[in-house]
Order: structure tokens, then sequence, then C-alpha cells
């Protein structure tokens, strides 16, 4: 009898176990998914990861891409195992009918995160296809930043700023939320976090030489991408020590040929080339060594640069930061 009931009650809590980590998952309100999650995404990424660094490009790429599809079937099948499990310890009892019910409802939970999974990769690549388009490496910020004042309006700069500040809003509550979502590989050339550094460096060499002039939203994207790059970082458990110049991405880039650039471009001077330099890399060090780091830690394909070592704390295995 008392076995009996220590299996009823096993079975139970198998079952609100399973609901538990499926609704925190699919329905996120506070934008974190359950432990199962993070702990299974650490498990793959950690060895995936520390595996790929070792092999050639050809392979890399196909081993590191299975990293957020094994993570979510393997969580997927962790649910119906222990739901099963929890439905067998509960065979004579009234509860066992509800068997079929739960395992609908779990398919069902199921497909609605794919499909949340797969749309917030849609929107993520979307955009970097069209950044693509004009840009491709962060050294092309400036030739983009002259593109738009040529050709447009302080307006038609603005709806950039406005378009890739609901992308970083996206990109951080997507990903925060479904962290496998930060190991999908990109689509193009052109990765995500490059994309994102390409319209920031847009927005901070225009708040850094033309505070007044710039658009309504420079301010407002350049706080949103710096804390998605910093929160994204932060999941990743890539803590980096202060730095005080970040020249990734544009090591063969003179600031002076920046603001000339610009000027040329008609964007006007409203700080001495100094002062602007100051801004501009106040601005920079909050988001291009994260996403840098990030990049590293991913194994996103890039050109090291002699004399210039990788940021501290970023090789190595991936991590999945905890509560």
């Amino acid at each position: 009898m008392v076995i009996a009931v220590f299996a009823v009650l096993i079975g139970c809590a198998l079952v609100i176990v399973v609901w538990a980590s499926a609704l925190l998952t699919v329905f996120t309100p506070r934008g974190r998914p359950s432990r199962l999650v993070r702990g299974i995404l650490r498990m793959y990424a950690s060895s995936i990861v520390a595996i790929a660094g070792r092999l050639p490009q050809s392979v890399r790429e196909p081993l590191l891409d299975m990293c957020a599809p094994l993570t979510v079937f393997t969580v997927a099948a962790i649910w119906f195992g222990a739901s099963s499990g929890g439905f067998v310890l509960l065979a004579e009892t009234p509860l066992r009918e509800a068997e079929w019910a739960s395992r609908g409802l779990l398919l069902a939970a199921f497909t609605t995160y794919l499909i949340r999974f797969t749309d917030a990769y849609g929107r993520r690549e979307r955009m970097v296809a069209r950044l693509a388009v004009l840009a491709c490496r962060p050294g092309d910020a400036d030739n983009l930043l002259a593109s738009f004042l040529r050709t447009g309006s302080r307006d038609h700069l603005d709806t950039l700023f406005v378009e890739w500040t609901g992308w970083m809003t996206d990109v951080e509550s997507s990903h925060t939320a479904h962290p496998p979502l930060t190991f999908r590989r990109p689509v193009g050339d052109l990765d995500w976090l490059k994309a994102a550094v390409i319209v920031l460096d847009v927005a901070a060499v225009t708040e850094a030489l033309a505070p007044s002039w710039a658009p309504a939203h420079t301010r407002a994207l350049l706080d949103t991408g710096t804390r998605c790059m910093q929160r994204l970082a932060a999941e990743l458990c890539i803590r980096l020590p202060p730095v005080t110049v970040s020249l990734q991405g544009r090591e063969e880039r003179n600031f002076s040929d920046t603001l000339r650039l610009a000027s040329e471009a008609g964007l006007p001077a409203e700080r001495d080339p100094q002062a602007a330099w100051v801004v501009f890399q106040d601005l920079r060090t909050g988001y291009a060594p994260h996403a840098y780091a990030i990049e590293t830690r991913l194994h996103y394909e890039r050109a090291d640069v002699p004399g210039i070592p990788d940021l501290p704390g970023v090789p190595g295995a991936a991590g999945v930061a905890d509560d």
C-alpha cells in the first residue's frame, strides 16, 4: 500500500514538473526558459564548441549548427518521456485517463515553441540579409552612413535607427527567452553580431560628431544595442575587463578618415576630432567588445589581426548562464 501511494506521488510529481518546464519554456513572462533548457544547452554547447575549435571549417560549421536543434529536440524527448513515465506510475488511478490529453497538449506546446523559435530566427536573419546588400563588415559603417547622408535625409537615417532599435530589442528578448537561438548559425556571410556592430557604429559616429543634429532615435539605438550585446554576452558567461579603446573590425580604419567622409557627405561637425573620438570610443566600448567576444566564443569565421590578442575570458567551451 505504501509503495503504491509512493508511486502515485512520484507519478504526479513527474507530470507536474514536465508541465512546469513546458509552460516556463513556451510561455515565459519573465523572459527566462526553464532550467532544463539551460542545462541541456550547456551540456551540448560545452562539448560541441570545444570540439569544433579543433576541426577544419568544412566540418566545424555543420557540427556547430547541430547545437540548437539537438537542444530543442532533446528537451522535447525528455518532456514526453518523463510525462509517459509519470502516467505509467498513475496506471491504477483515474488520472491515467488524462494521459492522451496531456500528450496532445504537450505536442501543441512543443509545436508552438518551434514556431516561435523559427520565427525569431527568421526575423533576425531577414534584417541582416537586408543590411548585407549595403555592408558586410564593421569597417563599412562609414560608407553606409555617407550613403544615407548623400541619398536620403535625417528622417531616412532615423527610420534605419528605428528599425534596428526594434531588431535589437527583439534579439535580446528572444535570445534570452530561447538561448538555443544564440547558437543558431547565420544564413549568409554577414553574421548578426557584425550587422549589429555596423549599425551601432553608424549611430555612434553620428552621436559623436553631431549630437544636436543626430536623429531622434540615435540614443535609443545605442542604449538598446549596448544592453543587448552585454546581456547576451552575460548569458554565455563572458566577463570582460574594462575596455578603453575598441578597434574590433576597424583596425584598418583611421578615425580621421571616418570624420572626413562623414563631413563630406553632409554630417555637420559639432565636435572637434579629439572630442568626437573620445565620445565614439565611450559608446563603442559598450557594445563592440561584447559582440566580438560572442563571435569568438561561437567560432564565427574571422580574420585575426596580428598583434591584437583575443579578449580575456573568451577562448574555451561555451557557457550558458544559470540563475
